[in-house]
């Protein structure tokens, strides 16, 4: 078989100080598939799952008109007004705009599951040219409503995608409350990782739980966004602009030719692999209680980069294998499957720290952006007993954003800094733009960044 897929393995640094405990190492895994790959698409195979629990019919776009009538709905008061968009009008709208798209064609096949108290199929997988048999199904989501119970939509996904081969499979899951039943959703993210199926998760308004779906997208390899009605701020997306966001989400998806990547790790005696980041083009971190490791797919035509961490006890000065890595995957447009043979990590420790101080800046880079989330994540742990120094741990992160020019994400975090400035505390939209924002669309790095990390700060990342 042709080579499909273009491997690159870099270690942070080559040179690591001997007799020296407690180090760490950075590896990043770049794939790119080649131009031979890229240029045969893939067959999809999308599972929209889509709340229609009541609070979905609140107006959030367009002129209303009170009645003055008032009404509670999943717990919430709300005003009963005329005119305007509700939440699931801009969903069917959105999903009807990706079927009259023309980007889709007789290989790529959806499927449409709504989820309230209950959960049920409204159309099951489905070709894209079926066009008025969608339309029909699309139209039935305002049939529905009642309380939240995301994991029995969950699980109609994945009882329609885990035997589905030699396909990009994608479940878009959108909602906008909390859930009574997390443990389960929680549980059913396993399913969907060792199926190597990536969730997308759009989470819209301020009730839903931002740490839920961040774990349904990271265990799966997934991407999480943030809908917001109105104007849309940094890393927001407005769902005005839903419509698009769903067209550019299934145009990503075809773009993964490359697909069901399952990476085998083995160590030797004293190294320990302690974490593995998707960096590029999205940031994911996948759980670790699985072997070999599922971590999603990799896209035409660009690279798709992962950061492997690795724990290592005291070494004399000698050049050993500290690890191998090995990858599987499927070639969906060829209806193949790869491998990558077993690939040695070698590491020199050197005596002395001044052989080990060279480091390459664009595998930092990549650590420092995926290190971004855990600042995000502190300082809104304890904004609200410790203003002054969530404050503080912001400005790092920051930083960090205007050194790596991920402009987005840098708006979204001054936004935080000036509106805990001024009220001393981080309130429920600003805490879910920050730690989602975090998880988005990422910055492709090189190593000629000009403001690099200083030598103290790269102690603190390397834990050398």
């Amino acid at each position: 078989m042709l080579n499909v897929l273009n491997v690159a393995i870099s270690p942070h640094r080559e040179f690591m100080p001997a007799e020296t405990a407690g180090q760490k190492l950075f590896l990043m895994l770049k794939l790119r598939p080649t131009k031979d790959v890229a240029v045969t698409p893939p067959p999809t195979t999308f599972a929209f799952v889509i709340d229609t629990s009541g609070s979905m019919y609140e107006v959030v776009a367009g002129d209303t008109k009170s009645t003055g009538i008032t009404y509670t709905q999943d717990g919430k008061e709300y005003t009963q007004v005329t005119g305007g968009k509700s939440k699931i009008d801009i969903v069917i709208k959105s999903l009807l705009a990706l079927v009259h798209s023309g980007r889709l064609g007789t290989s790529d096949r959806i499927a449409i599951v709504q989820f309230d108290d209950s959960a049920s199929q409204i159309i099951g997988l489905t070709s894209a040219t079926e066009v008025s048999q969608l339309e029909n199904a699309i139209a039935q989501l305002r049939s529905f409503s009642g309380g939240t119970r995301m994991g029995l939509g969950l699980r109609c996904a994945l009882d329609m995608l885990s035997n589905q081969q030699m396909t990009v499979r994608r479940t878009l899951l959108f909602t906008d409350g909390q859930t009574f039943d997390e443990d389960q959703c929680r549980a059913i993210a396993s399913n969907f990782a060792t199926n190597n199926i990536p969730i997308t998760a759009l989470g819209v308004g301020e009730d839903f739980n931002e740490d839920l779906l961040t774990h349904l997208s990271d265990s799966t390899g997934g991407s999480l966004l943030y809908i917001v009605p109105g104007n849309a701020v940094g890393t927001q997306i407005s769902i005005l602009d839903l419509p698009n966001k769903i067209i550019d989400e299934y145009s990503q998806a075809q773009q993964e030719v490359i697909t069901n990547l399952a990476l085998t790790v083995k160590t030797v005696k004293g190294v320990e692999l302690t974490r593995i980041v998707r960096a590029y083009p999205t940031q994911a971190e996948f759980p670790l209680g699985q072997d070999p490791y599922p971590i999603g797919n990799a896209i035409a035509n660009d690279e798709t980069i992962f950061i492997l961490e690795f724990s290592m006890d005291s070494r004399p000065a000698s050049r050993v294998r500290i690890a191998q890595l090995g990858l599987t995957y499927d070639i969906p447009g060829q209806k193949q499957r790869g491998e990558l043979p077993p690939q040695n990590v070698v590491v020199q420790f050197v005596a002395g720290q001044s052989g080990a101080a060279q480091v390459d800046q664009e595998v930092m880079n990549y650590v420092q952006q995926s290190n971004i989330t855990n600042l995000v994540n502190q300082a809104t742990n304890i904004a609200d007993l410790d203003p002054q120094r969530a404050e503080e741990i912001l400005e790092t992160a920051r930083r960090m954003t205007v050194r790596i020019g991920n402009q987005a994400m840098t708006d979204s975090l001054n936004s935080a800094q000036e509106e805990l400035r001024k009220t001393r505390k981080i309130s429920a939209g600003t805490r879910k733009t920050v730690k989602m924002g975090a998880k988005g669309k990422t910055v492709k790095m090189g190593n000629d960044i000009n403001d690099q990390l200083s030598e103290a700060e790269m102690r603190k990342l390397t834990g050398t």
